[in-house]
């Protein structure tokens, strides 16, 4: 997924980055129906024969985890690409302070992933993936506003 974003550069800066945001949300949100489908609730918890919406495929959950990682790869470049944008001459800070809080959630994720359930642990997923690909789009609208007005950097 980021190599091909990569190889996409022009494009990128001919449509700008929502474009591929908005890929990387939908292949997140296809991965999730497709682990709510194929995955029963109870499997974060303990061992499971429970039963699920479809009969549970192997296929199916190597293909949503392909989706997941398409999808990472999707937010991580662009939000790589907008911050160095953003902050050119003080990328290092605000690099750190991005895999900063990118560490504080992934230790909040590990720390409910044995306490909640499945088609929770999704909920979470799908409405912070909702609400980051919106706080996204919009920061992105408003530095190619400012791009378009010739300011360099914000």
């Amino acid at each position: 997924g980021g190599a091909a974003f990569g190889l996409m550069g022009k494009r990128t800066n001919k449509y700008g980055r929502d474009p591929i945001v908005l890929l990387g949300y939908l292949a997140h949100m296809a991965a999730f129906f497709l682990i709510f489908m194929n995955i029963p609730n109870g499997s974060p918890q303990d061992n499971t024969d429970s039963a699920t919406y479809m009969t549970p495929s192997q296929y199916v959950a190597v293909f949503s985890s392909f989706l997941l990682g398409f999808g990472d790869s999707s937010f991580n470049t662009q939000l790589y690409s907008i911050l160095g944008f953003m902050f050119p001459e003080d990328s290092s800070p605000a690099f750190a302070l991005f895999k900063f809080v990118q560490s504080i959630a992934a230790a909040a994720a590990f720390y409910y992933s044995e306490a909640l359930l499945l088609y929770y642990q999704l909920l979470i997923l799908t409405v912070l993936g909702a609400i980051g690909t919106l706080a996204f789009c919009v920061v992105e609208w408003g530095v190619s506003r400012a791009y378009r007005m010739g300011y360099q950097s914000i």
